[in-house]
Formats: structure tokens, C-alpha cells, sequence
């Protein structure tokens, strides 16, 4: 019979560690590809149809929004100004 020898035993033993040390970063390296590339699809902004009847209602859509922001911003306004406009200020 032969014995390995506590020093064969153990240089094995880091031979194991290293290779699967090598195989965990190979598969983090895969992980982290797919990773990236999953966030990009999520943040990425859509793709731009070539269409013109979907460019036009994006743009008509877009239209209304601002339109409807300053509506609701200048009617923000003049209820400011008449609460604490200088017409409800009383001098005594």
C-alpha cells in the first residue's frame, strides 16, 4: 500500500482550491456579463420607431404634456399670488 504523504496531500488539496477558485471567476465573470446586460435593456431608453404615425402621436402626446404642465403651473401661480399677494395685506 502507499500512503500519500501529508505534503502530496496537501499540495493536491491547493491544486483543487486554485481550480475551483479559476471556475468561481469564470462564472462571475458570465454572472456580471449578464448582469450588464440585463440592466441595459432595463434603463435603456426605447427605440425610436421609424414610423411616422407613432412619431407624430409621440410628439402631439408630448405637446399636450408641456401644455397641460403650464396650465397647472400658472394656475399654481395665481393662487399664490392670491393668497399671499399684496391685495390681502392689511396695513393697520
Amino acid at each position: 500500500m502507499t500512503q500519500t504523504t501529508p505534503i502530496s496531500s496537501q499540495i493536491d488539496a491547493l491544486k483543487a482550491l486554485q481550480e475551483s477558485k479559476q471556475q468561481i471567476r469564470k462564472e462571475l465573470k458570465t454572472s456580471q456579463a449578464n448582469i450588464k446586460y440585463k440592466v441595459q435593456g432595463i434603463i435603456s431608453p426605447a427605440k425610436s420607431s421609424r414610423q411616422g404615425k407613432t412619431r407624430i402621436s409621440q410628439l402631439v402626446a408630448n405637446g399636450f404634456a408641456i401644455y397641460e404642465g403650464l396650465r397647472l403651473g400658472i394656475s399654481i401661480y395665481t393662487a399664490f399670488r392670491s393668497l399671499f399677494g399684496s391685495r390681502r395685506r392689511r396695513r393697520y
